[in-house]
């Protein structure tokens, strides 16, 4: 019923938006990524299926503006997730599960109120995982947060955000979130908190990046276990060679609850904090009319855990786990608007535990994958 009610309400706004958009700045778009992928992974059969969003989620979407000065513009963008392979919904509870912010342009700089990536994010209002690396936060197995961990994950709902004009070649970003999700009925004093500040440095061929975030959480979500503020410091960049474009990047997280997609236990396992380190190295290189991308990158970290949801009947121990990454990826345009694809990925993932009082167990892992498929704008 909601996911109904959801589709109606989207073509509502689509049948809309299209009957206006003579009369308003009214711009709908989308995009379309579908394709195949192979799979293995230790202790797992090999699989074949076909996917959507491989290298860039599937969408649609609304942007508005209204000019109101010179000084003075309000804009809305609404985007909607969907999977192209069958039709569904990317999200059950949100039809704008992609962003959906009102912002106002000023000459002190842009303001946006709503949900949208956080700064540490590959996603629209994110300024690092998604451009310290040729494959951003896509291409499966060769994305960049196999090994990098924001402080909030991805996208954030109650935020406010804040992007300043460009002065000397920097641009100075501020994000905060009060409750970063589904918790509109938990006390204000009980709600995780968010806040991110960041900057972008650009001379020519060269970009550096930098942000910290840091997580203030009050375990609104999770009241079983009892988690410290935890933070990511975060530093990368690119240099423009022309036909070659290099990519590296830093991330050091305090006390965060996972290392990228390598540290993974299973269900009744809970990690406290982890101290990470991680390293990217990648490049774009021009080849017959397309784009080879090359990446590679190592991450480690050490924290604590609890096993089981029982406070009475909890396990405890240190949890060590390190991996590292291969991926290359080839990207023809067959136009402005589409585009061909193809890549593949190696990941060695090592999770070593020591519950309180007991020797050592340590676990390998490896996946191997092979993407291939299309992807059209709109």
């Amino acid at each position: 019923m909601k996911k109904t009610h959801y589709l109606l309400t989207g073509a509502a706004l689509l049948v809309a938006a299209a009957s206006s958009a003579t009369a308003a700045d009214v711009t709908m778009y989308g995009l379309i990524d579908i394709g195949g992928k192979y799979d293995r992974s230790t202790g797992s059969d090999a699989t074949f299926e076909m996917n959507s969003g491989q290298i860039a989620g599937s969408r649609f979407g609304l942007r508005a503006k209204e000019v109101i000065s010179s000084d003075l513009t309000v804009y809305i963008n609404l985007e909607n997730g969907f999977d192209a392979d069958t039709g569904e919904l990317a999200d059950d509870e949100k039809l704008f599960n992609r962003n959906s912010v009102l912002g106002l342009q000023t000459k002190y700089g842009t303001f946006e109120l709503g949900r949208t990536g956080a700064l540490t994010a590959g996603v629209t209002g994110g300024i690092f995982a998604g451009k310290v690396s040729p494959f951003g936060i896509t291409w499966q197995e060769a994305q960049s947060s196999q090994l990098l961990s924001g402080a909030a994950g991805t996208r954030l709902d109650n935020q406010i955000r804040y992007e300043s004009p460009k002065v000397g070649g920097f641009q100075f970003y501020a994000q905060a979130s009060n409750g970063i999700a589904d918790d509109d009925g938990v006390p204000s004093s009980q709600k995780d908190r968010y806040a991110a500040v960041g900057t972008v440095y650009k001379n020519g061929p060269l970009m550096v990046v930098a942000v910290a975030d840091r997580m203030f959480t009050k375990n609104s979500t999770d009241t079983t276990y009892n988690l410290d503020d935890y933070s990511t410091y975060n530093i990368g960049g690119t240099y423009d060679f022309g036909p070659v474009k290099l990519f590296a990047a830093y991330q050091y997280g305090d006390g965060v609850t996972k290392v990228g997609k390598i540290s993974d236990l299973g269900s009744g396992y809970k990690p406290m904090g982890f101290d990470t380190h991680a390293v990217l190295l990648g490049a774009n290189i021009d080849l017959m009319g397309g784009t080879l991308k090359l990446a590679t990158g190592y991450a480690t970290g050490e924290g604590d855990y609890t096993a089981d949801t029982s406070k009475d009947a909890r396990k405890s121990g240190k949890h060590e786990a390190d991996g590292y990454q291969f991926g290359i990826g080839y990207l023809y345009p067959l136009s402005k608007r589409t585009d061909l694809y193809a890549g593949a990925a190696y990941v060695h993932k090592k999770n070593e535990v020591t519950p309180e009082n007991e020797a050592k167990t340590a676990e390998n892992t490896h996946q191997r994958s092979v993407i291939f498929g299309m992807r059209h704008r709109f």
